[in-house]
């Protein structure tokens, strides 16, 4: 192995770690408040699985670029909705 796949591997097992303390938390602050405010611990959990393969800033660039082509989408979609509009008050005149 490599070194720096030894520093990748070492990174993955502690952010696992925190997983693991991140879900034993949740379990108990359940246990103690009854199942209320553990949204914002199951959030963690949710950012920590997220970040077991890859970094931030992958994360913020997969986020980024899914938010553009939702808006390359709408924009198509808006423009195919006013073309079959145009083309219906077209016929209806």
């Amino acid at each position: 192995m490599y070194e720096w796949e030894l520093y990748v591997k070492g990174a993955r097992h502690r952010r696992l770690d925190v997983l693991e303390d991140m879900r034993l938390q949740s379990i108990m602050q359940a246990r103690l408040s009854n199942g209320k405010d553990v949204k914002q611990i199951t959030k963690q959990i949710e950012r920590e699985r997220k970040l077991i393969d890859q970094t931030a800033s992958s994360i913020a660039h997969d986020q980024a670029k899914e938010k553009w082509l939702k808006r390359e989408v709408a924009k198509v979609q808006r423009q195919a909705l006013q073309r079959w509009l145009d083309e219906k008050t077209q016929r209806g005149e």
